[in-house]
């Protein structure tokens, strides 16, 4: 049986690499329309993954998208991966395999910014993208829907994040090729109309290069320069 898997991933991976159309934006959706009210946020690779930091105060239901140990942040980064490879502190070759060949758990990372973007993050790629307020809305949905919780309702929180103040929260998605975390960034930023294609976006350059298009890069990545 786990034999048919690793075949059936690798098989996966083929499929991946096969070239196919862009996605357009969802006209109802995105752009927002001139003189309606919009919301921004930012799109942040890191080299290997990429993360989305949303301003707090724009987010209508902060109780079930922000835990309690971010109640008084004012801007959080928000990243999605596989949660043996995210919470390891090196680089370790079967955790790496394993993630990329088998359905593994997956957690969610949230990091307090106390600085804006730019500083917070100033070896890595940024976009500034505007949203319509549905739009928006809908990428909140769909981050709120990848949380795990408990009887009450609360994210479960499992430890202490990579950088800063951050931390790790159990997802009820599972990491598998090829659904990466940069293919959840991507599909999230899809939800919201963007015109963007999941598929394409299993490296994070590959999410840059594409929200680049109908975003504003306010800082490139480092590779770029």
């Amino acid at each position: 049986m786990a034999a048919k898997i690793f075949f059936a991933r690798v098989i996966l991976v083929l499929i991946a690499s096969i070239p196919a159309g862009c996605l357009g934006p969802v006209k109802s959706l995105y752009p927002p329309k001139p003189g309606d009210p919009f919301k921004t946020i930012y799109v942040v690779s890191h080299g290997w993954h990429t993360g989305l930091v949303f301003n707090v105060k724009d987010i209508s239901d902060q109780k079930r998208m922000v835990p309690d140990f971010f109640k008084n942040s004012k801007s959080l980064e928000f990243g999605w991966g596989d949660k043996g490879f995210y919470t390891s502190n090196k680089f370790n070759f079967w955790i790496t395999l394993k993630a990329i060949f088998f359905p593994t758990p997956a957690v969610l990372h949230i990091v307090d910014l106390y600085l804006p973007v730019e500083q917070h993050f100033p070896q890595s790629g940024i976009v500034k993208v505007n949203l319509s307020e549905q739009g928006f809305e809908n990428i909140c949905d769909y981050i709120e829907s990848s949380y795990s919780r408990d009887t009450n309702g609360n994210a479960i929180e499992i430890g202490p994040g990579i950088y800063g103040k951050s931390r790790f929260y159990r997802s009820n998605e599972s990491y598998f090729f090829p659904k990466t975390c940069n293919v959840w960034t991507a599909s999230v930023l899809r939800s919201a109309g963007c015109p963007i294609t999941p598929i394409y976006a299993v490296r994070s350059a590959n999410v840059f290069n594409q929200t680049k298009k109908f975003g504003i890069v306010i800082q490139r990545m480092k590779e770029d320069d």
